[in-house]
């Protein structure tokens, strides 16, 4: 049910009869944060090649993304010492002769350039030990033209075989838009969208799942706790349905753990991703929310009664699809330009607001945290440039098509964690808040707040007899708003984006059911029944 609520300016700057009302420190240094034990998790991506170097080789490596798990996660939720978040995603680390990995030639084991399957175990064992989920990239749209399979099958095709290793990967005689890579030698061609050196798996053959399966029970064996599967918008060609590929392939994932998680990676409209969730996989990244001009970047300038009433809707939209789906929320990814290029630091606040505090999972992008800039906007690789430590000692860290590592705009860890108002501890705050208020990621929707100021409003969450109410601000003036939709509302935290409010003192005040909320401001509140 949609509620119109009448919107007040405030006049004053919280003086007054305002300094009386409660909720005037800030409730999130009180309340206790419980660690996750389910498949509701912050998760933060790593692009392995350039977040921490160990051996000044100049490539990031397993023993230095180990080497830092302590900023990710300390393994006590209520310390206030880390970023607070519960689970990694591993970009591509299987070998492959390229810089970003996505052409894995072998998926049994790890590339040399980030260490070893010894360093790999205690990844996970170290993880594990703080409560940290690992998912890794897997690639099963296509393999590495070196990859022993497609090395076979080329032989095999320069003879005339076709029932042999070429079965694994398609291929025909007549070449179209899809089938145009030429197999020097022969009358073949094969499906190579992406690349000449990425030829497509054959989905629907027999033997391509039965290699799966062994590298998904090598993995899960391993001890990893899920996958982020590339590119399942190609899966579907000429004889592969890709929503029942992916049932198959989660369904057998689960003969290994049955706790699996997965998400998947769907550059598409919603209401093709809406069917992709008929397979049964968890989550599916929410493109349409994410990247430059998604609603998260768009709601960040302050239209925030037409970014709930989305929001919304594409949350019930997943749901109807599974009844299980967790939406996969985040600003941007390592194929896309910084959130840095896009947005100043207010509106980049704002947005870190609107996605950290909406129901499902949060995916950080490494160095989005501490507002790292792309140096350029020509290749990918220009978005996956080094962690910045510390703005007085640079790493030195190589990315292809990228002259040296400069400086952060915003300083780097080490400078933003002695900052109070930072951009960083803005994003430790908000994932603390979805840590004490476990239904912001676990709950439905049920019930919009719309004001009659369209940079004004928010919604009701409910999950399993509890009710949170989230509250965006996001106009240059402060609000009240009477919470009458829930019973006895307390203060749970909030998060300012305003760069010219003073944090000690521009923060939000409720009083019985009247809220007043600072300009540039995200609310919590609870039902205290």
């Amino acid at each position: 049910m949609k509620k119109i609520v009448a919107v007040i300016l405030v006049l004053c700057l919280f003086a007054g009869v305002l300094s009386a009302c409660s909720g005037s420190s800030d409730p999130t240094a009180k309340l206790k944060a419980e660690a996750s034990n389910d498949k509701f998790r912050n998760f933060y991506q790593v692009w392995i090649g350039s977040f921490c170097d160990s051996n000044a080789d100049e490539t990031g490596d397993l023993p230095g993304l180990i080497s830092k798990l302590d900023y990710i996660n300390d393994g006590d939720p209520n310390s206030g010492e880390d970023l607070g978040a519960d689970a990694i995603w591993l970009s591509p680390m299987m070998p492959s002769k390229s810089y970003h990995k996505y052409n894995v030639r072998d998926y049994f084991d790890i590339d040399p350039e980030f260490g070893t399957l010894s360093d790999f175990d205690t990844l996970i064992e170290e993880c594990h030990k703080r409560g940290v989920n690992v998912i890794i990239d897997l690639v099963l749209n296509h393999s590495g033209d070196d990859h022993e399979f497609f090395v076979k099958a080329c032989d095999e095709l320069r003879e005339g075989k076709e029932d042999g290793y070429a079965r694994y990967y398609n291929v025909s005689k007549t070449t179209d838009n899809t089938y145009n890579r030429a197999i020097p030698g022969s009358d073949y061609y094969y499906e190579g969208p992406f690349s000449p050196d990425m030829p497509d798996w054959n989905l629907s053959y027999e033997g391509t799942r039965e290699y799966f399966e062994k590298v998904t029970k090598f993995w899960l064996e391993r001890g990893v706790d899920g996958f982020r599967l590339d590119a399942v918008k190609f899966f579907k060609d000429r004889n592969t349905d890709p929503v029942e590929f992916l049932g198959w392939f989660y369904t057998m994932a689960q003969k290994y753990n049955p706790d699996v998680y997965m998400v998947g990676e769907d550059w598409d409209d919603p209401s093709y991703i809406y069917d992709m969730y008929d397979s049964g996989v968890d989550s599916f990244f929410n493109f349409k929310f994410g990247n430059s001009g998604g609603e998260f970047a768009t709601a960040s300038h302050g239209y925030i009664n037409d970014f709930v009433k989305r929001l919304k809707k594409y949350d019930d939209n997943i749901k109807k699809h599974n009844e299980n789906a967790i939406n996969a929320n985040f600003l941007t990814n390592h194929d896309m330009v910084r959130i840095a290029n896009m947005l100043d630091e207010d509106d980049y606040k704002m947005a870190a607001a609107l996605y950290m505090l909406a129901p499902g999972n949060t995916f950080t992008y490494y160095g989005e945290e501490i507002g790292i800039e792309a140096p350029n906007t020509t290749n990918d690789a220009s978005y996956r440039t080094a962690m910045i430590w510390d703005n007085k000692e640079l790493p030195d860290i190589y990315v292809p098509g990228v002259a040296g590592v400069e400086e952060n705009w915003l300083g780097g860890v080490k400078q933003q964690l002695a900052e109070d108002h930072s951009l960083l501890n803005t994003y430790r705050k908000l994932i603390k808040i979805r840590h004490q208020n476990p239904e912001i990621a676990r709950g439905d929707i049920t019930e919009l707040i719309e004001t009659e100021d369209n940079k004004f409003g928010g919604y009701i969450i409910d999950h399993d007899g509890s009710r949170v109410a989230i509250i965006h601000n996001g106009s240059d003036e402060a609000k009240e708003l009477n919470i009458d939709m829930i019973t006895k509302p307390e203060l749970r935290g909030w998060s300012v984006a305003d760069l010219a409010a003073e944090p000690a003192k521009d923060i939000p005040k409720l009083s019985g059911t009247i809220l007043s909320i600072p300009a540039r401001t995200s609310v919590v509140l609870k039902e205290n029944k």
